[in-house]
C-alpha cells in the first residue's frame, strides 16, 4: 500500500520587516516537502489473505524512491497477539534513476497465526531522514485446520470426525463418523477426496455411505456427506484415532482440511458377575433354534440349526454348547457357510435311539452387553420332535408304548428262529462227523488220515473256521481296497457292521446299537479307554451314515486303522476259555 509521511511544520513569528523572507521560506518548504513526498514510496503486502491455523502467511515490506536513499531504518510494527512475525531476509537493490543512484530496500517476514478469526493488521512504520512514513497491510482471515472459505463464492467447507463413545469396552462396537460440510460446490471439475485413518488397533467394518443431505448448523445451511465405520477395539488402554483429511481442489492448487485426533480409553470386560460359561461374545445378540423336520424314525438323524444374530463383533461369537439330551447322540457343531455378516448359524446332527417324544431343551447363550455394562443371557424355546419306531431295527421300539401281545409275538418269533438255527447246526455237525470220520469196528480205533487237519487245543475238528479277529481284519482290509465305499454313507455303514459283527462273534452282542455294545464290553471287562474309543468310532459311523459329509481318503484310512486297533485290544482283553474233550 502507498505510504504517508508525518508532516509537521513550525512557523516562525512573523515580523513586518521580515515579511518577504517569510513568504519565500514558506514557498521553499512546501516545494521541498512535495518533492520529497513524490520521491519516496512505501508498501506492505500480505499473501495469502486467507490461511488456516496450521499455515503461515508472508509479509513483504518495501521502501523505494527516485533519489539516492541513505540511512534506511528497519520498519516497525507489532501484530501480536494475533500473529507472530519471524524475519526471513532483507534485500537492498541499487538502480539508476535521473542519472543518480537510487536504492530500494525490501524486508520479508513470516506471519504465524496464533488465533482464529478475521484480523485487521496495524500500520507498518518506516523512518527515513527524519521523516515517518506509514503503510497498512490490510486484513487477513485465519480459519481452523478443518475449515476453508472460498474467496470467489464465499462458500464454507468444513470437516469433522466423532465417535459414538470415548470409553468403549474391549471388542465392543463403536461408530466412527467422518463428515464433510459445505455451503456450495467448489467451482472446479474435480471432486473433494477424503482420506480416513487406517485404524490399526481396531477391527473395521465399512458401512454403506449415506446420501448427501442438508442441515442447519450455526445459522447456515450446509450440505453434509458422511462416511461411517464400525470399530471394535482390540486392546485396552489409551488409543488415538489419527486425523482424517480432505483434499479440496481449489483454483490454482489444492487445500487440505484436517480433523482433530480422537482419544479413546478402552476398558477391559468386568470380572464382577462374569459367568463361568461366558465364551467372549461382546455385543447385543439374539438366539433361535429350529429343526429340519418335526418327526423322524429312531436311529435316523435330524439337523438342529442354532442361529445367533445381533449387533457386535461376530468374530467373538462361538458355537453354543447344547445341554445334555438323554438317549440322543449329538454330532457337531458345523458352521453353516453363506450366513449374513451379522449372523452365525451352527448345525448339529441329533440321532435319537428310542421312539417317543424327543424334547430338545432350551439353549442358552451368554454375552456381554456393553450398552448396559452387564452380562446377559439369550435363550431359545424348547422344540418337541416325534420319534417313530424304526421298522428295520427292533431297538427302535419303545417298550412303554408297545402292546403286550406284540411283545409275545416278537419273543415267540425270536425263540422259534433260535430253535431252527440250533437244530440246523446240530444236524450239520452230526452229518460231517459221520461222513468225514469212520470207526474201525474190529480194532475200535479211528483211522489216521495224513491229509486231515491236526488236533487244535486237544479238541478234534475236521473243518476249522477262521477266528473272529482274522475275519474282522480281512473285512477291514477289503474295506480299505474297495473303491465302491468312497461315499461316506456306504463306508460308514460297512465299518460299523464290521465292528458289530466282531462283537457278536466274540462277546455275544445281541443288538447292533451303541448302548448294547457298551453293555457287553463292560460285562467282558474291556478297558475304559478301549470302550471309549469303540463308542467314538461307532458314533462317527452313525454320523456319517445319517448325516453324510465328505470323507477324504486319509480320513477313511485313519478310521480303518483305529477300528483295527480297537479289535486287537478287545481280543487281548477277552481271552475265551478253552475246553478239552
Amino acid at each position: 500500500m502507498e505510504g504517508r509521511k508525518d508532516r509537521r511544520i513550525r512557523f516562525p513569528i512573523v515580523q513586518s520587516s521580515n515579511l518577504p523572507v517569510f513568504f519565500v521560506s514558506i514557498v521553499f518548504i512546501f516545494l521541498a516537502i512535495e518533492a520529497l513526498s513524490q520521491g519516496i514510496n512505501v508498501a506492505a503486502v500480505v499473501n495469502p489473505r486467507q490461511i488456516q491455523l496450521d499455515e503461515k502467511a508472508r509479509l513483504d515490506l518495501t521502501l523505494s524512491g527516485d533519489t539516492a536513499i541513505t540511512h534506511i531504518e528497519a520498519p516497525k510494527f507489532n501484530f501480536l497477539p494475533a500473529f507472530l512475525a519471524v524475519p526471513l531476509h532483507s534485500e537492498t537493490t541499487p538502480r539508476l534513476a535521473s542519472n543518480k543512484i537510487a536504492v530500494s530496500m525490501a524486508w520479508a517476514y513470516e506471519l504465524i497465526p496464533q488465533a482464529i478469526g478475521d484480523f485487521s493488521l496495524s500500520d507498518v512504520r518506516f523512518a527515513y531522514q527524519g521523516t515517518t512514513y506509514f503503510a497498512n497491510p490490510g486484513s487477513i482471515r485465519v480459519s481452523g485446520a478443518n475449515t476453508y472459505t472460498d474467496v470467489s463464492t464465499q462458500s464454507v467447507h468444513q470437516v469433522e470426525a466423532e465417535v459414538s463413545t470415548a470409553e468403549p469396552y474391549l471388542n465392543a462396537p463403536l461408530t466412527y463418523t467422518f463428515r464433510y460440510l459445505y455451503t456450495a460446490v467448489l467451482p472446479t471439475q474435480a471432486s473433494p477426496t477424503p482420506h480416513l485413518p487406517t485404524f490399526p488397533d481396531f477391527l473395521v467394518e465399512e458401512l454403506p455411505p449415506l446420501s448427501p443431505q442438508t442441515q442447519r448448523i450455526r445459522g447456515k445451511t450446509f450440505w453434509v456427506q458422511e462416511q461411517v465405520r464400525r470399530l471394535y477395539p482390540q486392546r485396552t488402554g489409551q488409543l488415538v484415532i489419527e486425523p482424517a483429511t480432505l483434499i479440496l481442489p481449489i483454483p490454482g492448487g489444492r487445500k487440505t482440511l484436517k480433523t482433530n485426533p480422537l482419544k479413546l480409553t478402552v476398558q477391559p470386560l468386568p470380572e464382577t458377575g462374569k459367568p463361568s460359561q461366558f465364551s467372549g461374545a461382546v455385543g447385543e445378540y439374539q438366539i433361535s433354534a429350529y429343526v429340519d423336520r418335526s418327526a423322524i424314525e429312531a436311529g435316523r438323524a435330524l439337523t438342529l440349526s442354532v442361529q445367533i444374530s445381533g449387533r457386535g463383533s461376530m468374530q467373538t461369537v462361538t458355537a453354543p454348547k447344547l445341554p445334555a439330551i438323554p438317549g440322543v447322540v449329538v454330532n457337531g457343531p458345523n458352521l453353516v457357510e453363506g450366513s449374513a455378516p451379522t449372523t452365525r448359524t451352527y448345525a448339529y446332527a441329533l440321532i435319537p435311539a428310542r421312539s417317543g417324544t424327543l424334547r430338545i431343551p432350551a439353549i442358552a447363550y451368554i454375552y456381554f452387553d456393553p450398552s448396559r455394562a452387564v452380562y446377559a443371557t439369550a435363550q431359545t424355546t424348547p422344540i418337541p420332535v416325534s420319534v417313530r419306531p424304526n421298522p428295520n431295527d427292533a431297538a427302535g421300539v419303545d417298550d412303554t408304548e408297545s402292546s403286550p401281545w406284540w411283545i409275545w409275538i416278537i419273543l415267540l418269533t425270536v425263540l422259534s428262529f433260535g430253535v431252527l438255527i440250533a437244530s440246523f447246526l446240530w444236524y450239520r455237525a452230526r452229518f460231517q462227523r459221520a461222513t468225514d470220520t469212520g470207526v474201525n469196528a474190529t480194532t475200535g480205533t479211528v483211522p489216521v488220515n495224513d491229509n486231515a487237519p491236526k488236533r487244535r487245543s486237544g479238541r478234534q475238528t475236521e473243518t476249522e473256521t477262521a477266528p473272529p479277529i482274522s475275519e474282522a481284519r480281512d473285512a477291514l482290509t477289503a474295506l480299505a481296497r474297495n473303491d465302491a465305499t468312497d461315499a461316506a454313507t456306504a463306508f460308514a455303514n460297512t465299518l460299523a457292521q464290521t465292528l458289530y459283527q466282531y462283537l457278536e462273534d466274540t462277546l455275544g452282542l445281541a443288538q447292533r446299537n451303541i448302548d448294547t455294545a457298551r453293555e457287553v464290553c463292560v460285562q467282558a471287562s474291556v478297558s475304559e479307554a478301549t470302550l471309549e474309543e469303540l463308542v467314538d468310532l461307532l458314533t462317527k459311523c452313525d454320523y456319517h451314515r445319517f448325516a453324510p459329509v465328505p470323507l477324504t481318503a486319509n480320513e477313511r484310512r485313519t478310521l480303518i486303522a483305529r477300528a483295527e486297533a480297537v479289535i486287537s485290544k478287545i481280543a487281548v482283553s477277552h481271552q475265551p476259555s478253552v475246553s478239552v474233550s
